[in-house]
């Protein structure tokens, strides 16, 4: 059988709380209310709830709390105390049911950028450099230049700032170079040193940016012309002749 989640127990928590202190309030009222007689009093004939966390508007439980007379502010009975709690008790339960994350850790992971390690490997190890991003540091280069201007990385308010574009460039083409675990947004997060929303915002604007250049850089050319017969000649010098 498997094992109940942590959501489901919660929100069965939530509930039997609820229910008990209806319970409570139940049975105080039969043993304390003098309009009920002892003889006819049943403590098994005290109607259940049906629902503990289908609470009603709270205003509908509450009088008017000013006095048109003296002005006064009337005091909550235990009845109006009985709902607030049962209030919030079905707060939590749809907070419980609709949060994404319930177990959120108090102390945020680490993340220890590596982006500052291109420049070194740039100018003394490309090898790394390519292993890292795919390109070669030039190209690189060029592919910022060309794609800086674009006003996708214009968006956004003084408050909530893009990343530099060479950045977002560094992390997509981090992320679109690698395969497998080291393409999670996880890692591409501590490698970069930036958030896992970053990194999805990262990649979704250098795409766009990408592609917007697409028919600058993509272009097929004519069957007569000469780039076409150096083509067709190099795929022969290096394919079976028969072809």
């Amino acid at each position: 059988m498997p094992r109940q989640s942590i959501r489901a127990e919660l929100l069965e928590d939530l509930a039997s709380a609820a229910q008990i202190l209806l319970t409570e309030q139940q049975y105080g009222d039969t043993l304390f209310d003098s309009s009920v007689e002892d003889d006819s009093s049943d403590s098994n004939s005290i109607p259940k709830p049906s629902s503990p966390l289908s609470l009603s508007d709270p205003s509908e439980h509450f009088d008017n709390s000013m006095d048109s007379d003296d002005n006064s502010i009337s005091t909550i009975g235990s009845d109006d105390a009985l709902h607030l709690m049962l209030q919030g008790i079905a707060a939590c339960a749809e907070e419980a049911a609709t949060v994404q994350v319930l177990n959120r850790l108090p102390v945020p992971v680490m993340k220890a950028s590596q982006l500052i390690l291109l420049d070194h490997f740039a100018e003394y190890r490309p090898g790394l450099f390519r292993k890292k991003l795919r390109v070669d540091p030039d190209i690189f280069d060029k592919i910022l230049d060309q794609i800086s201007d674009h006003p996708i990385f214009s968006s956004g308010t003084w408050q909530n700032r893009q990343l530099p574009v060479a950045i977002q460039l560094a992390s997509f083409l981090n992320h679109a170079g690698h395969y497998g675990n080291a393409v999670s947004s996880e890692d591409i997060s501590q490698w970069a040193g930036v958030g896992m929303g970053s990194v999805t915002n990262c990649t979704n604007h250098v795409m766009v940016a990408i592609l917007d250049q697409h028919d600058d850089f993509m272009i097929f050319p004519s069957l007569d012309s000469q780039d076409v017969e150096n083509a067709r000649s190099y795929v022969e010098a290096q394919v079976c002749p028969e072809w």
